[in-house]
């Protein structure tokens, strides 16, 4: 494909899921790295290919001025993947737009984001459909498989009577980020804490829910979270913290969406380090039931860049605006 037929990409965010994003952009065809933004005063002016371990200068230089290099290389779509609160993202996001840039970012709150911010959501789609972009939160989870795979599962029933999907991760495989997220090594005291201060547990799974609800057009009555911590039984350790017996190994978050007291939806994420057997599993009661298996889980590292890039080519001919993961086709 020549190089005037691809799409330009501007990379926002060099954690973990940023620099994979940078090498799978960097080794396709069909898109071309323009720019890259972090506030990392470490990565500044470094060749982001170098950044990401990549021998080949890429030529892209990082850098804290998002405007600048927004309005300079005006790409078509941003690959954002800085924080996981809407409100915390939300000028990022502007600042893509008002360039008249696609965004397709990795904020977990973006799912769905009318569940918790639905101002914030108002005033982005208003400013994304004043400037003809589109703008998608999506990911592994939420975005995919604690969601719009079950949805994709649905079209198999003539009717449904209720969603419940299981998620088991192996933390110790995950990037350091969430092995803390999920609070690994903690006491319980110490993760007691971090849950009242908002700090650690998993982001999503509220709006996974009522991503769910919206493409299965459920109204739910009520929308309740519980999230507890999973102690692990030996001590272990890991390639970035040290459990001990009986602290923290991870979490048990289970969300459920009803409707009219009954339970319409039950998502159970648990993620934890040492976890034996990681799976999803879908289980939708219906006509027929339908049951989806899959051994070892999806890899949500890799699945999250996929579907960063993979959503590119619909997000680029949707309808301008905020959208979810219900309004954009799915990818294959």
């Amino acid at each position: 494909m020549s190089s005037s037929r691809k799409t330009r990409v501007v990379q926002f965010g060099l954690g973990s899921i940023g620099l994979m994003a940078v090498r799978a952009v960097l080794g396709r065809t069909d898109l071309e790295l323009v720019g890259a933004i972090d506030s990392d005063p470490k990565k500044l002016e470094r060749d982001v290919a170098d950044l990401s371990g990549l021998r080949r200068p890429s030529g892209v230089r990082v850098s804290n001025r998002p405007q600048e290099v927004l309005n300079v290389k005006r790409p078509q779509v941003v690959l954002h993947a800085t924080q996981s609160g809407l409100e915390d993202v939300s000028p990022q996001l502007s600042d893509c737009l008002e360039a008249g840039a696609h965004v397709v970012s990795t904020c977990e709150e973006l799912v769905f984001p009318t569940a918790r911010q639905p101002s914030l959501a108002r005033d982005l789609d208003f400013l994304a459909r004043s400037k003809g972009s589109v703008v998608l939160g999506t990911g592994v989870n939420p975005g995919w498989v604690m969601d719009t795979m079950a949805l994709v599962a649905s079209a198999a029933c003539l009717d449904v009577r209720s969603i419940r999907v299981e998620r088991i991760v192996d933390a110790s495989t995950r990037r350091e980020s969430l092995q803390r997220k999920v609070g690994a090594g903690l006491s319980r005291n110490e993760f007691r804490r971090g849950r009242s201060k908002g700090v650690l547990g998993h982001r999503g799974l509220v709006e996974s829910v009522h991503l769910i609800a919206k493409g299965m057009g459920w109204s739910l009555d009520k929308v309740a979270e519980k999230v507890t911590p999973i102690l692990s039984p030996r001590s272990m350790k890991t390639n970035f913290v040290t459990i001990r017996k009986g602290e923290v190994a991870g979490i048990h978050h289970v969300c459920k969406g009803t409707l009219e007291r009954k339970e319409k939806i039950r998502l159970d994420l648990q993620m934890f380090v040492g976890a034996k057997k990681p799976s999803d599993q879908i289980n939708i009661k219906g006509t027929p039931d339908v049951t989806m298996s899959m051994e070892k889980g999806v890899a949500g590292d890799e699945a999250t860049v996929a579907m960063l890039l993979n959503m590119i080519p619909a997000v680029i001919e949707a309808q301008p605006g905020l959208r979810t993961m219900t309004d954009i086709p799915v990818p294959f």
